[in-house]
């Protein structure tokens, strides 16, 4: 582990080189506070985060434990001009976003202006009737069974990365989707879709873009004066660290490229994420708070009556024989996790810049300042690895040639080719665009596309391959037929 700098001038030496020393902010509470000091926070992030060279990227980690919290960043957030990464440093969350945008329709909720209850056609008009309502509670607990909106736009051959995208294009999008994943409220799926259309519901709405809204509402009384959404990708952002991914030669740059918000493309830091934990563990800080809090903290249901994790925009589940109420976030390079144990006073938040997991940091964090506080913490045993098939059918080239066509998407309005070459399958779609294909079984085969995908071929009754499905993250069952 790296030693720590016990000075401002071992920090300032170390910065002058190009390289950050990890830097500092905190602010001890009273001093009969219970639970960790803040030289036992300052060993625990140091344990959890010191891994992490000075000379790449890194992360900001926040801690706030029995009155007493510590910012410290690791790394650097400029790669190309030698920055380093400071607790004030200004991160893109990702979809740990999508808590605020629950907090927002819940505040028109509290204006009496909607109700979670409401169809999503009272104000999305272009939405098609699926026969059976999308409320506004099933965007938020993601149970609206609406398909991914990366996943059909990867489809299109257009991910984000390729093109810029905005409000309109995911609402376009979506309402040429005659086919929902499931019924609404028979299960859940976590798709991006839901909370973008929400975003654009409380625009229309409010009045106001969410932007105006959140920071009226939320982010100006709450004191998050370094929040907001990402409305244009190219706004200069002071003090915004770039995102970058890793490679076998080192580090590439990684930045998302979209002016989609609700979903995520909100922009913050630890001191504000962790105010924004203080907010939920203390809600009088502003009007009708404790009933906000209280409904974005309700684990959401089925319409069976099978209760979930996912409340509003948060996660709620058990860890350590503790409540956890947490939330993560990945948009390119960046990654986040914000966690609490509300009973115990105890906050955590993590931003990352270099790609990492930040999921698993955070949660050793929050882990430790559990034991710290005097709790019992047991040590979680890593995932078991379910064995995967040895291989995959081959076919022949002759096989392999009744699946060669041109195959059409009326919801996505795109031409998909397949074609042979040599003994394997490719899908191809303009300007170089092309996904080889691995056979699987049955008419199926599969792709590195959004993870895995998977096309599912059909047979008319002849017998003759008549066109596909595609089984992306997060959207089922999308058809292609066989021109």
């Amino acid at each position: 582990m790296r030693s720590r700098p016990h000075t401002a001038l071992a920090a300032l030496s170390c910065l002058l080189a190009g390289v950050a020393a990890p830097a500092f902010a905190n602010a001890e509470g009273q001093a009969n506070a219970s639970g960790p000091s803040v030289e036992q926070i300052r060993a625990d992030l140091d344990a959890v985060f010191g891994d992490l060279s000075p000379a790449g990227p890194g992360c900001v980690a926040g801690v706030k434990a029995g009155g007493r919290s510590l910012t410290v960043a690791y790394g650097q957030a400029d790669l190309e001009h030698a920055a380093a990464l400071s607790p004030d440093s200004v991160f893109e969350s990702g979809s740990l976003a999508k808590q605020f945008t629950a907090a927002a329709m819940m505040l028109l909720v509290q204006d009496g202006k909607l109700s979670l209850d409401d169809d999503i056609r009272l104000y999305l008009p272009e939405m098609p009737d699926y026969g059976s309502p999308i409320t506004l509670r099933h965007l938020l607990t993601h149970t609206s069974g609406l398909r991914e909106q990366w996943s059909l736009l990867a489809l299109t051959g257009a991910p984000p990365g390729t093109q810029v995208h905005d409000q309109r294009t995911i609402l376009d999008l979506a309402s040429r989707q005659t086919g929902l994943n499931f019924t609404p409220g028979a299960e859940f799926l976590y798709t991006n879709t839901n909370y973008t259309l929400s975003a654009i519901i409380i625009a229309r709405v409010s009045g106001q873009t969410l932007q105006d809204f959140t920071d009226q509402r939320l982010f100006r009384p709450l004191g998050m004066t370094q929040t907001r959404w990402r409305e244009d990708f190219r706004t200069v952002v002071p003090g915004r660290a770039m995102a970058y991914a890793a490679t076998d030669t080192g580090f590439i740059a990684n930045m998302p490229f979209t002016n989609v918000i609700g979903n995520g493309g909100l922009m913050t830091t630890a001191g504000d994420l962790l105010r924004w934990n203080a907010f939920l563990d203390h809600p009088a800080d502003l009007p009708g708070g404790a009933a906000l809090v209280d409904a974005l903290q309700t684990p959401g249901r089925l319409s069976d009556g099978t209760s979930l994790e996912y409340a509003l925009g948060l996660e709620v589940s058990r860890r350590q024989g503790q409540t956890l109420v947490s939330h993560s976030g990945s948009t390119g390079g960046y990654k986040s996790w914000i966690g609490r144990y509300p009973e115990r006073d105890i906050s955590v938040v993590v931003l990352c810049n270099n790609g990492g997991d930040s999921v698993a940091r955070g949660e050793a964090l929050i882990d430790r300042e559990l034991r710290a506080a005097g709790y019992p913490v047991t040590d979680i045993a890593p995932p078991s690895i379910t064995p995967q098939p040895a291989g995959l059918p081959a076919a022949s080239g002759d096989a392999l040639s009744a699946y060669v066509g041109t195959y059409y998407s009326r919801e996505l309005e795109v031409r998909i080719t397949v074609a042979l070459e040599g003994d394997a399958l490719v899908m191809r779609q303009p300007f170089a665009v092309e996904w080889p294909l691995k056979a699987g079984v049955a008419d199926s085969f599969t792709t590195r596309l959004r993870g895995v995908t998977t096309f599912r071929f059909t047979r008319a009754a002849d017998g003759q391959i008549n066109g596909f499905t595609a089984w992306a993250n997060g959207a089922r069952n999308i058809p292609f037929m066989k021109e």
